[in-house]
């Protein structure tokens, strides 16, 4: 029997007005979606996930993700703002970003990420137990927080954290500390088999936990047209614009397209954006993202079953026009609807 996957959408401040997200998140909802998304890049990841709490009454909500560049304290009280807006439903999804964006526009530079966001994930869980009588203090190699009183008790007990991994040390940190896993929009088969099942594992155990205490996700870039060369198209621009991130080699490389990345990663170099769509393969196509008809895209599932609990599906971006985008959120909607 076929998995019946449990399905949501990631929204990513793509080029839709607020107003229209909202929109395609009630429709996701009434079509049986479980979980909405939203992540840090065209806006914020909390604002337009609390719009979404008040037309959205029985999905779960998470951020997918906000990113540990945003101070602790900060991400504290906004994820118990969204535990209380939502009447517990929220989930907080955490993520490093690519390491360039970090250090080109919040100033932040890393060495050890997995490092961090354990002293992150830490701090926060921390936070949650203060009180005005109850001053709490976390000193870490990265993270340092003195005196961190809560004015108000949590208005709720503590949150799911679950955490966005590709690499192996942030795999293994998520088996160790997450509620749950997001795998990232470019992945295969193998790479759930090879990489992230062996290292969620490895996490799980030197923590004494076993599989079922964390929910596997897996974002997906899914292109759904009944014109089937459209939504291939369609697909080009994600993998063009992710090839460009380092830590997707753990990806790419297996799959066989190291020579595509690194063509797409010069074409980038050179701000050649027709350059990079044209240098994805069919090949990379196929393998890296779900794309074509309603059918060929709930056909290519079938090969991840098993892999992991959650789809969360991602519209194509960036280079997309607005008509496009939702055309595209109405048919991801009405091919996985109930």
């Amino acid at each position: 029997m076929a998995q019946k996957w449990k399905w949501g959408i990631l929204f990513s401040g793509d080029n839709l007005t607020l107003d229209e997200t909202v929109d395609y998140a009630r429709q996701a909802e009434d079509a049986g979606a479980d979980s909405l998304w939203t992540t840090e890049l065209g806006r914020d990841a909390f604002v337009p996930l609390a719009a979404m709490a008040a037309e959205c009454k029985t999905v779960r909500l998470g951020t997918g993700v906000a990113t540990y560049a945003r101070p602790p304290a900060m991400t504290e009280i906004s994820a118990m703002s969204m535990a209380e807006l939502t009447g517990g439903r929220f989930i907080l999804g955490l993520g490093t970003a690519p390491p360039m964006w970090n250090e080109n526009w919040h100033q932040l530079s890393v060495d050890k990420p997995a490092r961090r966001m354990r002293e992150y994930v830490e701090a926060i869980r921390l936070m949650w137990t203060a009180s005005p009588t109850n001053p709490i203090d976390y000193e870490g190699d990265y993270i340092k927080v003195s005196d961190y009183r809560r004015i108000m008790a949590p208005p709720y007990p503590p949150l799911p954290i679950y955490l966005a991994a590709v690499q192996p040390a942030m795999l293994q940190l998520c088996g160790a500390i997450g509620d749950g896993l997001i795998a990232n929009l470019l992945n295969t088969p193998h790479y759930f088999t090879d990489i992230v099942h062996p290292n969620i594992k490895k996490g799980l155990a030197k923590a004494g936990r076993q599989l079922g205490d964390i929910e596997l996700c897996s974002l997906k870039v899914c292109s759904v047209d009944k014109d089937r060369e459209r939504a291939r198209r369609r697909a080009r621009p994600p993998i063009a614009f992710y090839s460009n991130l380092p830590y997707f080699d753990q990806v790419l490389d297996p799959a066989g397209f190291e020579k595509e990345k690194m063509a797409i990663r010069a074409a980038m170099a050179e701000n050649d954006v027709q350059k990079m769509l044209d240098l994805v393969t069919e090949d990379m196509i196929d393998a890296l993202v779900l794309a074509g008809t309603p059918d060929e895209v709930r056909k290519k599932l079938e090969s991840f079953e098993g892999l992991f609990e959650t789809l969360i599906l991602y519209c194509p971006m960036p280079w997309l026009e607005p008509e496009e985008s939702k055309a595209n959120h109405a048919a991801m909607i009405e091919t996985f609807a109930a």
